[in-house]
């Protein structure tokens, strides 16, 4: 096992061990660029600034330098969310590089906002490309911000985005032959696809689309169905691109949900994105965007409440309340409408505009008029099979019957009407629907019955018995295909399931299981013409003819079948049957006695059945039951898309009167017949010619001046419905995040710079110098002590107070320092140059920390005043340690009452002199440092003082868990805080 990780094979005598060694070592960081990155990570603004300082003087740390983890300081601060860090980083010229996308997949607003106007200065030295670890970077090199912002739908980076005007490259299609994608294919394929892939990706972005689109329903309309179509060509990328898929149909049902009256559902699904379509004012409210969506397929939009509700208001137009009447007045009302079709279509031919011809114009009275006509052809085809009328049974061409002649114009309106929709729909259209096609074979199959009757009826005019008949004779033909047209005229009544709620979801799981049976049967013929093939081959040579069987009969379909494997055919018709079990084991016997011959085919023939029935029978009934599952969790879609397909059939103009009244010219267009001719034979003169041209001109310009008004009412509430989804995107955002370890992690942060800024109020402090362990996960801090030459030691003492009664410790680091030289240092700004802007594009998060500072140091204050006057309870022991320096004088203070032999006396010591410590452990009481000529000060005041400091002094040593209960301690004093004692805090910000 060891030669798997070394080729050197080891004889130590601990072979049972695997010795280990980092064989892809990288460079180490040094100390001090591994306190610098820590500085940065726990947002030490002082330490971070006295870093960059430091760098830019003595070169002794590489700002651009990266943690074990690819990271550098300005993604440590991003990764943080420290805009004050970031700022002072770019200040220094840090190396960006790719900051900006880094801080786009962290979604923090107020850093891309800074990266987008932060400027390089002139002849400013950034490393080199080259230099960097391109291969590390986690970002590929097609992906730029707007599709890395499109990839995390982050709203407000991608609007800051676009208002720069940046661009996405146009993916090409994938069947394209240009230059660029065949040298790109064959340079690297698996980049071309990703590259492609993460275009779509972006392009599929609900933000993105929201923003940049002018029409963004239908362009996600149309990205769904591209990226649909893609799927079943790239099939390595499926998952993904069904995915953006689906996002696209999502975002489009999303925005119509945002729909808040029927007058902004009309005007949106009324809208046509042609403009020559629009012009015509009879197809202003056609729901054309509606048909659209039927078109691309985009179920869960036609499926929406809101649409469903407009369509369910114009389909029951004239009927109001219809859905509340009873079940038996409806069955009524539609019985009786269905038998008087014929009288509503005649008063329809004779006047249209009639109260009784628009009536029945309306959609839902035409739906049962031309129900009405189907169930009523349906019943004469049932008198037709049932032979009313007698005729000689012997007549080879006899002639048609009377209720064949009643057939005769139903099958000529379906042919009528058939070719009205191709050619309103186009061939295309027409192709795609299924029961189009099933019409088609149905009216293909009525006319060749009609032809063949025809040449029956001319070419044979005598009687003959039937049974002297020749097996292809055209009245035999006829009988059958018409006996194949009436089951397939019967089974075309499904279709009309579709309106019922109960039906119409059993009638699309049929659909979906005539696919699965058809998959089925492509395998099971495979094996079928596999043994088929065997079993004639293995049987060929024992065919017996008719004589030599019982009743001169040959074949399986004898009282003894036999010969059932001595042809192709013969042996297919007999495998068919036998999943039935319509064929005997007997029939692979032979006569001669071959039982070798009997063992093989009986055993090829039991195999078959063992594959047919045990395993391709219970796929196909898993393959239904899952077409059947997948239906039943969609059911409501389903059946609400197919329904609405169904209904926008009939909302068009035109097919009105249902079949044989169709065939029937009405007078509208004999008269616009009369009027095609007359133009053409007597062409008017110019001036009529001329009149028309000005009238056309006129209604142009009107109609399209409407045209502009109602695209400007479409604009107008498109953008109301993108506000809406914007902001209920935001607040379900918000509320699906909840708490995350990122909250934790900017929590740990705050409270971690904030230490560090009233480490900086307290005191003056220098940079500590760590050191580090070499592992990169876990960080050990040591601080170093500097000795002096005489041997002065500056040792940096805590304050402790023990709180017996809250039961909680409290360690505070208190930076005072020996006072031999007192001097103003530099104050750190409080925002650090940024602008108010950028904080609130940021979520005003800066703002809410710099406008609690105030109060973090008032309660900070009330701390330390609140603990200096605590009385201990007798049983708790209180410890004090004062620091070696003292910021002020003692009769500076002002709540020290002072003689004036204490003042003089206070003036002769030294500064460095006043030192008093008291540190009671386990009762031992250990005095040090305490000068025994000044005075003992006894005080309930604790002051500090920021910004007057030694310039030489050392850095207070501090542990890191300085503040970790300052904030509960406040809270436990808050209600005795009084104003007057704010004054025993000195501050200076």
């Amino acid at each position: 096992m060891a030669q798997l990780y070394y080729k050197k094979v080891n004889f130590s005598p601990y072979r049972d061990r695997i010795p280990l060694q980092i064989v892809r070592a990288e460079a180490e960081l040094s100390s001090e660029e591994k306190a610098y990155l820590s500085a940065v990570e726990k947002g030490d603004y002082a330490s971070v600034k006295h870093a960059l300082q430091e760098a830019e003087i003595y070169y002794n740390i590489n700002i651009n330098c990266m943690d074990p983890l690819g990271r550098s300081a300005l993604l440590i601060a991003i990764e943080n969310e420290n805009l004050e860090i970031m700022e002072l980083l770019l200040s220094h010229s840090i190396y960006v590089g790719d900051a900006l996308l880094y801080a786009i997949r962290k979604e923090v607003v107020g850093a891309v906002e800074l990266l987008l106007n932060y400027r390089k200065p002139s002849g400013e030295k950034q490393v080199p490309t080259l230099m960097m670890d391109t291969q590390f970077s986690e970002f590929t090199p097609d992906i730029t911000p707007i599709m890395l912002a499109a990839h995390t739908n982050n709203y407000e980076i991608i609007k800051l985005l676009v208002q720069r005007r940046v661009t996405i490259p146009r993916p090409h299609q994938i069947r394209c032959n240009c230059v660029e994608c065949v040298s790109s294919s064959e340079v690297d394929s698996l980049r071309h696809s990703r590259s492609r892939l993460n275009i779509y990706k972006a392009l599929a972005s609900p933000s993105l689309i929201a923003l940049s689109s002018e029409d963004p329903i239908l362009t996600a309309f149309r990205l769904g169905w591209e990226l649909k179509e893609l799927s079943k060509v790239e099939n390595e990328f499926k998952a993904e691109y069904e995915e953006l898929s689906q996002q696209c149909k999502r975002f489009a049902k999303d925005l119509l949900d945002q729909a808040r009256s029927s007058r902004e559902l009309e005007i949106i699904l009324n809208h046509r994105d042609d403009q020559s379509e629009e012009l015509d004012p009879q197809k202003c409210h056609d729901l054309a965007k509606l048909k659209v969506a039927i078109k691309y397929h985009q179920k869960e939009f036609v499926a929406q409440p809101n649409c469903q509700q407009l369509l369910a208001t114009l389909w029951y137009d004239g009927f109001p309340g219809w859905r509340r009447k009873h079940w038996a007045v409806k069955l009524l009302t539609c019985v009786t409408i269905g038998l008087l079709f014929p009288v509503l279509s005649v008063a329809y031919l004779i006047a249209p505009k009639s109260r009784l011809g628009l009536f029945i114009k309306k959609p839902f009275i035409k739906f049962i008029c031309h129900t009405g006509s189907y169930l009523t052809f349906l019943f004469m085809l049932l008198l037709a099979s049932q032979h009313i009328v007698r005729t000689d049974l012997h007549m080879q061409g006899p002639p048609p019957t009377i209720v064949e002649w009643m057939i005769l114009p139903w099958v000529l309106g379906f042919i009528w009407g058939e070719i009205k929709e191709m050619w309103d729909g186009g061939f295309n259209e027409y192709v795609h629907d299924w029961w189009n096609l099933m019409d088609f074979a149905m009216n293909s199959l009525y006319l060749a019955t009609i032809s063949l009757k025809i040449v029956a009826y001319v070419k044979y005019n005598g009687s003959r018995p039937r049974e002297e008949w020749e097996m292809w004779h055209p009245t035999l033909i006829a009988e059958a295909l018409f006996a194949i047209s009436n089951i397939l005229s019967s089974l075309r009544l499904i279709s009309l399931f579709t309106a019922n709620s109960h039906l119409g979801p059993l009638q699309i799981s049929l659909g979906r299981m005539l696919l699965d049976i058809l998959k089925f049967l492509f395998i099971y013929c495979l094996v079928l013409l596999a043994f088929a093939n065997g079993l004639n081959q293995l049987y060929f040579y024992y065919e017996t003819s008719a004589s030599e069987e019982p009743n001169n009969c040959k074949g399986i379909r004898c009282e003894k079948q036999n010969n059932a494997f001595s042809t192709l055919f013969e042996t297919l018709q007999s495998l068919f049957w036998s999943v039935f079990g319509l064929l005997n084991l007997y029939v692979t016997n032979v006569k001669a006695r071959h039982e070798f011959t009997e063992f093989v085919g009986a055993t090829m023939f039991g195999t078959y059945n063992v594959i047919s029935l045990v395993v391709l029978l219970n796929m196909l009934i898993a393959m239904m039951n899952n077409s059947y599952q997948l239906i039943a969790d969609h059911a409501d879609i389903e059946w609400k898309f197919a329904r609405t397909k169904l209904w926008m059939s009939y909302f068009d103009e035109g097919a009105t009167l249902p079949p044989p009244f169709n065939i029937v010219p009405s007078p509208k267009s004999v008269w616009y017949l009369c009027k095609w001719i007359h133009n053409q034979l007597c062409p008017g003169d110019d001036s009529d010619n001329e009149q028309k041209r000005h009238e056309n001109l006129k209604t142009f310009t009107e109609r399209h001046a409407d045209n502009l008004i109602q695209n400007q009412h479409y604009q107008e509430v498109i953008r109301n419905l993108v506000k809406r989804y914007v902001a209920a995107m935001i607040r379900t955002s918000k509320t699906n995040e909840g708490l995350t370890e990122e909250n934790f992690k900017e929590l740990k942060q705050d409270i971690s710079s904030f230490r560090y800024e009233v480490l900086d109020l307290l005191g003056n402090r220098k940079p500590q110098r760590r050191s580090y362990s070499t592992s990169s996960t876990e960080v050990s801090q040591k601080d170093e002590t500097n000795e002096d030459g005489a041997g002065e030691k500056s040792r940096a003492k805590s304050v402790s107070f023990n709180v017996a009664n809250k039961k909680k410790d409290f360690n505070v680091s208190a930076l005072i320092k020996t006072m031999s030289g007192i001097n103003m240092v530099e104050e750190k700004p409080k925002s650090n140059g940024i602008s108010k802007r950028s904080f609130v594009r940021n979520g005003n998060r800066v703002q809410r920390l710099s406008s609690s500072k105030k109060e973090s140091f008032k309660r900070l204050g009330l701390l330390f005043s609140k603990m200096n006057g605590h009385v201990p309870e007798p049983s708790s022991e209180p410890m004090y340690t004062i620091s070696d320096g003292i910021i002020q004088p003692h009769y500076m203070w002002k709540d020290i009452k002072y003689s004036p032999m204490d003042r003089e006396r206070e003036e002769n010591c030294s500064k460095s002199e006043i030192n008093l410590n008291e540190v009671a452990y386990s009762g031992n009481t250990r005095l040090t440092g305490q000068s025994k000529e000044c005075p003992v000060v006894c005080t309930s005041s604790l002051h500090c003082a920021s910004s007057i400091c030694s310039s030489n002094s050392k850095l207070i040593d501090s542990s890191e868990d300085v503040f970790d209960s300052w904030g509960e301690a406040c809270d436990l004093f808050m209600n005795q805080w009084k104003d007057g004692q704010e004054d025993h805090v000195t501050t200076r910000l």
